[in-house]
């Protein structure tokens, strides 16, 4: 039976009622390097944590925020430039959000790399290949994943659902 918003629930105030039920838990700007975003990624997982995410979600949480920032700090700005990622964390029931926005480059072809599926098998003798395997981990994780630039700012999207 769906909810009308009425009746009392556990845990829900009516706050979380008026805003549909999402709740930001966290809303922070970080450097885009990656010294900070090692930070970024734990202060995320803390909340959640605190807000009770099941511990398999975490883990998910942790690889997916770790790989999109990390390309944020290694793609979006110039090597000379010191940039500004903000790590938005939003939580609706068993879904999380989050949305990671920057004023670096944008992404190329303006959206989100698909990412290369890793190779299998490869050669002993040969390095390892580089390149778009955290994207394909990523969509692989994450139910819904949006990019947009607006006003020369990037923004990426990002749902997952908080029960693993």
């Amino acid at each position: 039976m769906p909810d009308d918003g009425l009746a009392p629930t556990g845990g829900v105030t009516t706050e979380d009622r008026l805003s549909g039920g999402t709740r930001t838990l966290l809303d922070k700007s970080y450097p885009a390097d990656f010294r900070w975003v090692r930070r970024a990624v734990q202060n995320a997982v803390d909340e959640l944590r605190s807000d009770e995410v099941a511990a398999d979600a975490l883990g998910s949480v942790e690889i997916v925020l770790a790989e999109a920032l990390n390309n944020v700090a290694e793609h979006a700005y110039p090597e000379e430039t010191q940039g500004e990622l903000r790590l938005i964390v939003r939580r609706r029931g068993k879904a999380l959000m989050f949305e990671i926005r920057d004023k670096g480059r944008p992404m190329p072809q303006g959206r989100a790399p698909m990412g290369n599926h890793p190779m299998t098998e490869f050669d002993q003798q040969d390095d390892m290949p580089e390149g778009g395997y955290g994207w394909f981990l990523i969509r692989e994780i994450v139910s819904d994943l949006v990019y947009d630039r607006r006003d020369d700012e990037n923004f990426l999207l990002i749902r997952m659902s908080a029960t693993g």
